[in-house]
């Protein structure tokens, strides 16, 4: 995996599928981005990891290729988000077992 943040991985790795397949229709990036409506510095910019895809663009992206939404993502294969090393600090609520599910802060209801 390349020595990024996890987000910015899987950016990239969408942006490069996004690429590779256009590259594969002989759709140059310009045109692409007149075929789904999009300015083709934000289109570029997409593809080079550098902002967020929405789902929105997502859709229209994969739409405009006629591939299944999930083709954007065959980069990344069968990657567990634990191999993403995403951790966040969530602090276990002082009355729930570490675990536990349930409504967090809520006594005796």
């Amino acid at each position: 995996m390349e020595n990024t943040a996890p987000c910015t991985y899987v950016r990239r790795a969408v942006g490069r599928t996004v690429d590779r397949l256009c590259s594969e229709r002989g759709i140059s990036q310009s045109g692409f981005a007149a075929m789904i409506s999009v300015d083709r510095s934000h289109l570029n910019q997409l593809i080079n990891g550098k902002h967020n895809f929405t789902l929105d663009m997502l859709v229209k992206i994969a739409d405009g290729l006629d591939v299944p939404l999930a083709e954007l993502f065959s980069e990344l294969g069968e990657l567990p988000p634990s191999k993403l090393a995403l951790s966040y600090n969530r602090p276990e609520a002082a009355d729930e077992e570490p675990g536990a599910s349930g409504a967090r802060g809520r006594r005796g209801h």
